[in-house]
């Protein structure tokens, strides 16, 4: 008796994309870089300003007599 050899399909693959597709995902590709660029550049300058308003706040809350003693430039 002769045994049967199940032949199965090889596993299904997506179409190639076309040399306009390819250029239409490398350009998404680099907008979404250039957008997480710009969103990255946004958190750095707003953390930047809030270090500044929390380091202005406490110096006036200490009061500047505090920080700035008498005489601080000659320590230099």
């Amino acid at each position: 008796m002769k045994e049967r050899v199940e032949h199965r399909a090889s596993a299904a693959r997506a179409p190639e994309l076309s040399r306009g597709a390819q250029r239409e995902l490398a350009a998404l590709r680099e907008r979404r870089k250039q957008g997480e660029q710009a969103e990255r550049r946004g958190m750095v300058r707003g953390l930047l300003l809030l270090a500044l308003a929390v380091l202005i706040a406490s110096v006036f809350r200490a009061g500047l007599g505090q920080v700035f003693l008498p005489g601080w430039w000659r320590h230099w």
